[in-house]
């Protein structure tokens, strides 16, 4: 399973974009994503963690499951 940067890391490199644009086009600072990305130290435990509804942002954004962004796992087509 991957972590959350590297799902991150994926969108990104996927979408040609660099953090910059991704942080810009979700609403978050470039420093929040280098911190999720895991390029950055975090300060508390709290700002490795997405919320629900900037994993939806995203995934409504670039056109990938939430589900995934949020757990690396692909649910089963219904």
């Amino acid at each position: 399973m991957t972590t959350l940067g590297e799902r991150l890391n994926q969108i990104i490199t996927e979408q040609k974009i660099t953090k910059a644009e991704f942080a810009k086009r979700v609403g978050i600072t470039e420093n929040y994503i280098y911190i999720l990305t895991g390029k950055r130290q975090a300060t508390s435990p709290k700002e490795m963690k997405l919320s629900s509804a900037l994993a939806k942002l995203i995934a409504l954004e670039f056109g990938y499951d939430e589900h995934w962004i949020m757990t690396g796992e692909t649910l089963p087509e219904e």
